[in-house]
């Protein structure tokens, strides 16, 4: 039963990440556009162990040791039984997962934005796109959304 209640955690942050998207200013999107660049090696490597943490961590039965991946921002409008909800209600694959490769990294002024290529259990494959933010040197996930090709850095 707290593998249910777990499964719904990721789908909340994929939510959050959908609505956020979808809130921005078309200035702001194209502003984003023109400002995104090339990830430093050590933003791939500090970006890359987080999301690695946060994948590995769907794999237990405590929904809340993927929750404390996500950033203080996040953590602050998502509580611990929304983000179990819709990680088990839309996202149930990242709970159980074959495999998965982080890809490009692009940096923009409010964060990073990873491709990260995924196996579930039952050999389907999707991509996500992770936004992540770095904050006194402390990495958060801000959001996560199921993409249907590479990045896009704009999202």
């Amino acid at each position: 039963m707290a593998l249910k209640g777990f499964h719904l955690t990721k789908p909340l942050l994929l939510l959050s990440l959908l609505l956020s998207a979808c809130s921005s200013e078309p200035a702001q999107q194209d502003e984003s556009k023109s400002q995104s660049t090339q990830c430093s090696q050590e933003d791939i490597s500090g970006g890359a162990a987080w999301i690695t943490g946060q994948l590995n961590a769907f794999g237990s039965e405590d929904p809340k040791a993927a929750y404390n991946f996500a950033s203080e921002q996040f953590r602050q409008g998502v509580s611990l039984d929304e983000f179990a909800s819709i990680i088990s209600g839309q996202y149930s694959a990242l709970l159980s997962l074959k495999s998965f490769e982080i890809g490009r990294c692009f940096a923009l002024e409010e964060g990073y934005v990873f491709q990260v290529d995924l196996i579930d259990n039952q050999n389907k494959s999707f991509t996500m796109q992770y936004v992540l933010s770095k904050i006194d040197e402390q990495w958060g996930v801000d959001a996560a959304t199921i993409v249907e090709n590479k990045v896009d850095p704009t999202l």
